[in-house]
């Protein structure tokens, strides 16, 4: 169980660090450094993400797609539309210097001491991509620990198996507990993945917080994309598109998996990322 003063170290460290098991990355070496990707551990991937949708009445900023599946990109609000909560994102300024310190700032609180039910999560997941993708998927196996070490507490894992052209992308969900509102925790967040480019928000009328960074093309065979969902439960949902799949895997020397070659281009458009995390959203509310 989290005391107050680790609660937030714990869900952080989960962001900033390697994740636990069952599937991943090295995010040290693939999101901060944008090198090959290596598998030093299985566990579950975070990266960033490009920003998402026209705001209505106010003012927006194209950013770049990053190779996305069908090249299509959104739009952004450069401010915020208080009237109109479920429809605006809005741009979240970084500081260069703050960004390159990569800090974990405290966020007061305990969370939860439990995730959502696995059936109940991967029910709401599934169903959201099947309603907004067309392609079949094929589900990864999952991973739901009561305590996970690297986490700090619960976590769990899924991922779908997405076709790119005559292979496969991956589009990946970590689960895991926070303390504080989801504002707070997406605050502390910004600076998560060390590329030191805005993320964007979008705040909806529930309280639900989703913060989407853009996308971490370092390696453009192998990008990755990335949304952070933060619920008014205490419990947050990281969803992760990826230009590879397990068939991508080399065995390492010692345990783990290089990811050799990739797609080039990610499973999912930016726009299908969006709503298959709103669908979600809606399934778990």
């Amino acid at each position: 169980m989290f005391t107050d003063d680790d609660a937030a170290r714990h869900a952080l460290h989960t962001l900033n660090d390697e994740p636990a098991p069952p599937v991943a990355t090295s995010l040290d070496q693939v999101l901060r450094r944008g090198r090959r990707r290596v598998f030093v551990q299985r566990a579950g991937a975070v990266a960033g993400a490009v920003a998402v949708v026209a705001a209505i009445g106010a003012t927006t900023i194209l950013l770049r797609g990053a190779g996305d599946a069908g090249g299509d990109r959104v739009q952004v609000a450069a401010s915020a539309t208080p009237t109109a909560p479920s429809t605006v994102w809005e741009t979240q300024p970084v500081e260069e210097g703050t960004c390159e310190q990569n800090p974990l700032p405290d966020v007061p609180g305990t969370p939860p001491e439990t995730l959502l039910l696995q059936d109940v999560v991967e029910g709401a997941y599934f169903g959201a991509i099947d309603e907004v993708i067309e392609p079949a998927v094929d589900p990864a196996v999952p991973g739901w620990e009561e305590h996970s070490a690297k986490a700090g507490g619960p976590r769990g894992y899924l991922a779908a198996k997405i076709p790119v052209d005559d292979a496969y992308g991956e589009l990946q969900l970590e689960a895991v507990v926070f303390p504080g509102t989801p504002t707070q925790m997406a605050d502390a967040s910004l600076y998560s993945y060390g590329d030191c480019l805005p993320p964007a928000r979008r705040t909806l009328a529930d309280g639900t917080v989703m913060q989407l960074y853009q996308a971490d093309v370092r390696d453009p065979e192998q990008p990755v994309q990335h949304l952070q969902v933060y619920r008014p439960d205490g419990r947050m949902y990281v969803l992760t598109a990826v230009g590879w799949s397990e068939e991508d895997h080399v065995p390492a020397a010692g345990g783990g998996h290089f990811i050799t070659g990739g797609r080039g281009k990610l499973p999912v458009t930016e726009q299908q990322l969006i709503e298959i995390a709103e669908h979600m959203v809606a399934k778990l509310s």
